[in-house]
């Protein structure tokens, strides 16, 4: 029986994400419905849950200082958020999960199948890096963590050198390590990586132009990068992504 807890300050929250719960997963059993944190801390201490739904904002004790109080954590968290661009970054770069408000049966859906690949893999590391960058929302994010099939791997974004698409998931080339396999689409990729100047130079190419070794104008253009790997370029973006990598190769 997989034993579910929800904590969130605003009562029609916890009714919306109750019933669909149980629409979605009959075989869930939630324990305990808590508006006030207090008193779903308390709770939780006595019994502890297989999967914690909690909000990141509340008044008087917050998700994350509700969270310090039961470390080391013996469950899994799904963070309930309203939009904040911060907040969602943070949850992206260090790959925990988020449901972002107003809830939806198609979310909480994608939410329960995104967990139950990886129960109770959440690293300290990730937490070290969700806490990292809630606290700071100016700083800039120097590591993201990388959804695997057996969990997550934590790397520099400046060691990243490009990443290709493969369907639904993504390979990841870095820096003296070999390439990983990741449970993330490029397009989700591209929108964590731009902020730190990566590219899409083609479809299924996402590539950090620091890692340029040359460029090749035959058939259209293309890239040959740190690893000596030749990387199509798309014709759309061609002469602009040329004009930028020539400027930055000519000052290397």
């Amino acid at each position: 029986m997989t034993k579910i807890i929800i904590i969130d300050d605003e009562s029609h929250c916890t009714n919306v994400l109750a019933n669909l719960i149980e629409k979605v997963h009959q075989d869930y059993t939630i324990i305990g419905i808590f508006t006030n944190p207090i008193e779903g801390l308390a709770f939780i201490q006595k019994n502890p849950p297989d999967l914690l739904f909690l909000n990141n904002e509340m008044p008087n004790l917050n998700g994350f200082a509700l969270l310090d109080c039961l470390f080391p954590l013996d469950f899994d968290i799904i963070f309930t958020t309203a939009y904040d661009q911060y907040a969602i970054k943070a949850f992206q770069y260090s790959a925990i999960n988020y449901l972002l408000k107003p809830i939806t049966e198609k979310n909480i859906v994608k939410a329960f199948s995104n967990w139950e690949k990886r129960r109770k893999q959440t690293s300290p590391k990730q937490w070290h890096l969700l806490q990292e960058y809630i606290k700071d929302s100016s700083k800039v994010c120097s590591q993201i963590a990388l959804p695997t099939g057996v969990g997550y791997q934590i790397v520099k974004i400046t060691n990243i050198i490009r990443c290709q698409s493969d369907s639904n998931y993504t390979f990841i080339f870095c820096k003296e390590e070999n390439k990983i396999l990741i449970s993330r689409t490029l397009k989700e990729i591209e929108a964590l990586l731009k902020d730190h100047g990566f590219i899409r130079v083609h479809q299924s190419h996402l590539i950090n132009p620091q890692f340029v070794k040359g460029i090749l104008k035959h058939d259209g253009g293309s890239l040959i990068m740190h690893d000596d790997v030749e990387i199509p370029v798309s014709r759309q973006k061609a002469k602009q992504i040329n004009d930028i990598l020539e400027t930055m190769l000519r000052f290397k």
